[in-house]
């Protein structure tokens, strides 16, 4: 399974995007992950950085998150997100 959505911290201070890059090749897929800070209302406010990495690194960053305490946020934010 790929990661792909919103992660928040446990603190609700942080957000993760995990999105697939599209102009990656379908056998070799990269994903950005999007680090944001979070309003108090755990939506996405400031944009900090990206990091471009191949699918087995994100997964596991994803698993080791989810592990220690983050959680996934279903609501969708829209475009500039």
């Amino acid at each position: 399974m790929a990661p792909e959505g919103w992660l928040i911290d446990p603190k609700a201070q942080v957000l993760l995007l995990f999105h697939r890059d599209p102009m990656s090749c379908q056998r070799f897929p990269k994903f950005y992950m999007d680090k944001w800070t979070a309003t108090k209302n755990g939506t996405p406010h400031l944009f900090k950085n990206r990091r471009k990495v191949e699918l087995e690194p994100a997964s596991e960053t994803w698993s080791e998150l989810i592990q220690n305490g983050w959680t996934q946020v279903n609501e969708l934010f829209g475009n500039a997100a």
